[in-house]
């Protein structure tokens, strides 16, 4: 039988991961109800396994609180800030024509000026974040998230969007070095895009 290689378990832990928020989010929903303008009562959970040190946990908490404010105020170049030099990020599932893979501060920029930056009064609900180390040294944060806003060719959006980042201790500070958001739904006014 031959050994797993740090990739493939962190390959296993992503899979398990994305998963459980899954699951998460249907309970939520099934719970919470999913009207647009409906008030919303979330109850959070963090959920911190002892690999690394409490401190750490708590920096990532806060770093991952942080990157989700910055998506929710659009402002890509704080978000910008809070990855690593080469990071990548993946998006899969209902991506709306922005999925696949970027490296790097240049694809990664281009990305997030067209969600969150091409979005008006974004809005992030629904948020539930568990913190889990592995076996590289890395802490992985997690959510599933819904979303709503509006753009001049799509009208009203909104949708659901599964979160996994995986942070590296990069110069004192801790940096998303692989981001992955699994699009679980993507609902537009205007489907074909631009108003009728």
């Amino acid at each position: 039988m031959r050994k797993m290689t740090a990739r493939e378990r962190e390959d296993v832990l992503f899979g398990a991961g994305a998963g459980l928020t899954l699951i998460i989010l249907l309970v939520l929903q099934s719970f919470i109800g999913s009207g647009l303008l409906s008030t919303r009562t979330v109850t959070s959970t963090t959920t911190v396994t002892a690999l690394l040190p409490t401190e750490d946990y708590s920096q990532v908490a806060d770093a991952y609180a942080y990157h989700l404010s910055a998506v929710s105020s659009r402002n890509v170049s704080a978000l910008l800030s809070g990855y690593e030099s080469n990071a990548t990020v993946e998006w899969t599932g209902v991506a709306t024509g922005l999925g696949g893979n970027y490296t790097g501060p240049g694809e990664i920029g281009s990305l997030l000026e067209q969600f969150p930056g091409n979005t008006v009064n974004l809005t992030l609900s629904e948020e539930s974040q568990p913190i889990v180390g592995d076996l590289a040294n890395h802490l992985v944060a997690g959510s599933t998230f819904s979303w709503y806003g509006f753009t001049s060719s799509d009208g009203i959006i909104s949708g659901v969007i599964a979160a996994q980042d995986s942070y590296a201790h990069v110069s004192n500070m801790w940096l998303i070095a692989r981001e992955t958001w699994m699009w679980v739904s993507f609902d537009s006014q205007y489907p074909g895009g631009f108003p009728p």
